[in-house]
Order: C-alpha cells, then sequence, then structure tokens
C-alpha cells in the first residue's frame, strides 16, 4: 500500500468515524493506487458505506487524516477536492425531470454551460445505451434504465475516483448481469478509479484488482481477489466469503515439505496440507481448515488421483442441481461440500454411492488459531 498520499488517488490513515460514542469506522491504512478498482465487501452494518462517505468528503472523520489526489482533505478544502469524485447511490435518485437534465445535472453544478454539458451529458448516456431517451421524463424509467442514467451523469463529470455504493442491488439479475460488464468495460476505457461498495461476493470479482473483506467497521483483510478467497485471514473472514467446509484441526507435524493436520472429528481425518508462503506453522497448534467447494474433486471409487494428493473414500449423501452445476454432500469420515460443474454428474452419481474425493495440499488453507 502506497505510503506517499502523492502515489494514491485516495488514502485514508489512522481515521476514526464515531456514532455518537460507538465506533462505526476504524481504517489504520487505506489506499486506491491510481489506475485501481478496489471492490469493498461486507454484511450490512459492516462500516463500507460510512467507509465511501468519508472518501467522497461528505462525512468528517472524529480522527486521522483523509488525501484525494495527494492533497489532505479539510473542511476549507473539501468542496474543490469533492469535485474530483463521483458516488453513485443504490438508488438512482434522479430528479423529477428529463432524462438529459439529469444527466448533465453534475455539469451544471459545476458550473458548465448548459450546452457543452449537454453535449457531454449526450455522448454517456449514448455510452450506456439510453441516448434515445435524452427527452424522456425520468419518472418513467425502469430500475435498470434509471441506473445507467446515474452512472453516465457520474462519468460525465470526469471524476478522478468514481464511488459506487451498492449500484445493482435494487436490479433484476438479468439487468444486472448485463450492467456489470459494461460498467466495467467503461471503467477500464476511461482508465477511472473506483470504490465498489457491495455485499455481492460475485459483483466485486467482476471489477477488482484488489478486495477488501470488512467486519465490524474495521478492513479485515485486503488484497488481490484470487488470494482473499483462497487464503481467508480469519474465520470470520472465511464465513463471510461463504467457504463451505470449515473443519477445526490440530497441527501433528511440520516438515519442510509440507503440514500434516488431523481434524477435530470424530473419526478423526488426516491430511496434508503445502507449506503457506508467508508466515510460519507452529506445530502442536490448532486451527481451522479453510477448502473451497470447487477445490474438491469428486471420482468414482478405485479411480487414480494425481499423486500427493490427498485421497478420501466416502459416500454421496446428496445433491442438487443449481444454476453454475451439482452441489453435492459427501461422507468421508468427515462431511465435505463439492461442487461440480459438470452437467452429466446428475445422471452418473446418487445418494449413497461409493465415491472418492481428491484434494491437492495447496487447496487447504489452515487458519491458525492458536497453540
Amino acid at each position: 500500500m502506497p505510503d506517499n498520499p502523492a502515489s494514491s488517488i485516495l488514502q485514508m490513515s489512522d481515521v476514526v468515524v464515531r456514532h455518537g460514542d460507538r465506533i462505526v469506522l476504524q481504517i489504520d491504512e487505506f489506499a486506491i493506487a491510481f489506475g485501481e478498482v478496489v471492490a469493498l465487501v461486507g454484511p450490512n452494518g459492516a462500516g463500507k458505506t460510512t467507509l465511501l462517505h468519508v472518501a467522497a468528503l461528505l462525512r468528517h472523520v472524529d480522527q486521522g487524516d483523509v488525501f484525494i489526489g495527494g492533497e489532505q482533505a479539510t473542511r476549507r478544502s473539501a468542496l474543490v477536492l469533492r469535485r474530483r469524485t463521483a458516488l453513485v447511490f443504490q438508488d438512482a435518485l434522479l430528479f423529477d425531470r428529463s432524462v438529459m437534465a439529469n444527466a448533465a445535472s453534475g455539469l451544471r453544478f459545476r458550473g458548465v454551460g448548459r450546452r457543452d454539458a449537454e453535449v457531454r451529458a449526450m455522448l454517456w448516456l449514448d455510452r450506456f445505451g439510453v441516448a434515445h431517451l435524452a427527452h424522456r421524463s425520468a419518472r418513467f424509467l425502469s430500475g435498470g434504465e434509471a441506473q445507467r442514467v446515474s452512472l453516465a451523469r457520474a462519468f460525465a463529470v470526469g471524476p478522478k475516483l468514481l464511488l459506487l455504493d451498492e449500484p445493482f442491488s435494487a436490479l433484476d439479475s438479468a439487468t444486472r448481469d448485463q450492467l456489470i460488464p459494461e460498467l466495467g468495460l467503461r471503467l477500464r476505457e476511461t482508465n477511472t478509479d473506483a470504490i465498489l461498495v457491495t455485499h455481492d461476493l460475485d459483483e466485486a470479482l467482476a471489477f477488482a484488482d484488489r478486495l477488501g473483506v470488512m467486519l465490524t467497521g474495521r478492513l479485515a483483510q485486503i488484497g488481490k481477489p484470487d488470494a482473499v478467497i483462497a487464503r481467508p485471514v480469519t474465520l470470520e473472514v472465511a464465513r463471510f466469503l461463504g467457504i463451505e467446509n470449515l473443519l477445526p484441526a490440530h497441527v501433528v507435524a511440520v516438515t519442510s515439505a509440507a503440514i500434516t493436520v488431523t481434524t477435530a472429528t470424530t473419526p478423526s481425518v488426516t491430511l496434508r496440507l503445502s507449506l503457506p508462503a508467508h508466515g510460519i506453522v507452529r506445530p502442536a497448534s490448532r486451527g481451522v481448515l479453510a477448502i473451497r467447494a470447487v477445490d474438491i474433486d469428486l471420482r468414482p471409487r478405485g479411480s487414480d488421483l494425481p499423486t500427493g494428493w490427498n485421497a478420501l473414500p466416502g459416500r454421496i449423501v446428496a445433491g442438487r442441481l443449481t444454476r453454475l452445476g451439482h452441489t453435492i454432500d459427501v461422507d468421508c469420515g468427515i462431511p465435505l461440500r463439492v461442487f461440480d460443474t459438470k452437467r452429466s454428474f446428475g445422471r452418473a452419481y446418487g445418494a449413497g454411492q461409493e465415491i472418492v474425493v481428491g484434494i491437492a495440499p495447496g487447496a487447504i488453507h489452515l487458519i491458525e488459531i492458536s497453540s
């Protein structure tokens, strides 16, 4: 994370925001590098929107420093710096005027003449596919159309930092699936830095250069999306990320090649894990094994698995079809949930069938709790 505020479009240091006697946001360090899109996920009440309002300079901090483009935000500089940002809300929040008047309103508030504002607004209405609605009243737009107008209004002002507060949560799934890649494309085309706040992990992964998980007002973890998902730093982060298999375990041996653990179940199961890229695992420590359902390979009993994999014989307990594949519950001495995208799975396997599951040592992450 950049230490020099001038190297970031946004930097927060030692920020504390209180609501009465309660701390609702506490951020030690958080920065958005130039050319970066960061997604923040977390449950309701985690502080995501408060952080976004601090970044938009709509909420004063009780403690700490906020820099926009290298300049410190103060009460005196807030108005000028605020104009470097644009905020898109969950609800489109359009005026009861024409689509064009709404799309041009941000520019008009910044003192741009009507003609120039409408030319720039029309360009963005066209890019978001709603130019044909320019003269329609905003009152009669669908939810998806209204959010497209809201996005056009935000992009029209040329923000250095775009702040997106749950912009898709009020949309139906078909509209959301169409609009998400469009917005991602516009961000890349314009090289616009952005923060997306959402509770939907799939939305976050569609945008993020980095993924942050917020819990109880703090940034619990932030990093490259694949690293955060594969290596949650705490059990709370793992649970929020929806990691399906979380198994208490004890470390029984640590060598230069691998970690051996036994599950804290009856009966126990022994598994081999890869050594972590960072940190040291202590022998005799206890923790929780985090294994994603998509990282477990399920095969007919007797099948060969790659050398070095953990092989656990078991049987299928139940399975169900989802939009993207099959979710299967298996009993291998320990309960495991497996996800398989093969459409043929349902015809090939059934409840009670004997199988073997294979888990690569690198697919098991140990969240160490204590010695």
